[in-house]
C-alpha cells in the first residue's frame, strides 16, 4: 500500500488479484527489488519533519533513517560519504591512470563474492583498488608494492594489511 508507481500497482493488481498467478509475498519481494519507488524517496535534507523535504506530507514516505542520514549532517562531518566522494572525484581529475589506465581484475578475484580487487595500469604507474562489499571483517592477501602510496581509504587507519573491515576500501598508487 506504500507503492505509488502506477506500473507497480497495475502489475500487482493483475498478477495477484485478478489472474492469481503470483502469491502476494512473491510480488511484494519482486516490487521491493525492481520498483522505481525505492529510488524516489524524498531527499533527506535534515533531521526535521519530512526530512526537511517539504512542509506537507510528501507523495512517498521519507526513509525512517532521515534523522541519522541527511545532507545537513553529512556536510558537518568531514569524514562523511559526501566528502569521501569529493576526494574520489578530485583524484579522478588529478590522476589520468584512473580513467585511462588498463583495467584488470586481481588474479584470484574473479569469483570473490566479498571483495572486489582490481588494478589500473599505464606506462608509469599502477593503481590497486581493494573494496570489501560485506558487513564483516574479511582476510585477503594482496601484493602491495613496497613503493606504493596509500592514496585514499575510508577508515582512519589500517589495522592489518591482510584484513579488511566492513565496507573498507583502499586505493594504492605505485610507480613502475
Amino acid at each position: 500500500n506504500q507503492y505509488r508507481d502506477l506500473e507497480s500497482i497495475n502489475a500487482y493488481h493483475e498478477l495477484v488479484e485478478q489472474e492469481h498467478l503470483l502469491p502476494s509475498e512473491t510480488m511484494i519481494k519482486y516490487l521491493a527489488a525492481h520498483s522505481r519507488d525505492n529510488a524516489r524517496t524524498p531527499m533527506q535534507w535534515n533531521g526535521t519533519e519530512n526530512a526537511g523535504f517539504s512542509k506537507v506530507t510528501p507523495w512517498l514516505p521519507v526513509n525512517p533513517n532521515y534523522k541519522l542520514i541527511n545532507v545537513k549532517d553529512a556536510l558537518n562531518d568531514k569524514n562523511s560519504v559526501f566528502y569521501f566522494y569529493q576526494k574520489l572525484i578530485k583524484l579522478r581529475h588529478e590522476l589520468p591512470i584512473i580513467t585511462d589506465g588498463v583495467f584488470n581484475l586481481v588474479e584470484g578475484n574473479e569469483s570473490d563474492q566479498e571483495v572486489f580487487a582490481y588494478t589500473r595500469q599505464n606506462e608509469e604507474e599502477s593503481l590497486l583498488v581493494i573494496a570489501n562489499f560485506t558487513d564483516k571483517v574479511v582476510e585477503r592477501e594482496y601484493r602491495v608494492l613496497d613503493n606504493s602510496k596509500l592514496l585514499i581509504q575510508n577508515y582512519k587507519d589500517i589495522v592489518k594489511n591482510n584484513e579488511l573491515r566492513p565496507y573498507e576500501v583502499r586505493v594504492y598508487l605505485s610507480e613502475k
